[in-house]
């Protein structure tokens, strides 16, 4: 049963892997977005000491709840690399505002996953 779990983890990871991963999106749905782009978040991300000295590369990726209006209702990580930098993608994210979601023309509340690498 482990085996068949951690092999469904590994399809999800992959059919979600990109950029930006919106969460069941439909054709026509838009997903929360940083104003300014990956960019922006990418500026707000600061690498903690111990991160830099131990060389430590990877990915972290950040779910994010916007509400209607763009604000940040919830953040957790979605995949995680370690403490350190799971923290500092959080804070980096949480920096941010973001352009609201749409679902079928309306501006609502919606998930997405934001990518940090490190």
């Amino acid at each position: 049963m482990k085996s068949v779990t951690k092999f469904l983890l590994i399809v999800l990871a992959l059919v979600i892997a990109g950029n930006t991963l919106s969460v069941a999106q439909k054709k026509g749905d838009k997903s929360p977005m940083p104003i300014g782009g990956m960019e922006a978040v990418a500026k707000k991300v600061v690498a903690p000491e111990e991160v830099t000295k131990k060389n430590v590369k990877g990915q972290v990726q950040v779910m994010v709840t916007c509400d209607s209006t763009g604000a940040i209702l919830a953040t957790s990580i979605f995949k995680a690399l370690s403490p350190a930098c799971d923290s500092a993608a959080v804070k980096a994210v949480r920096s941010v505002k973001f352009k609201p979601g749409e679902k079928d023309g309306k501006k609502t509340k919606k998930k997405v996953i934001i990518p940090i690498n490190f």
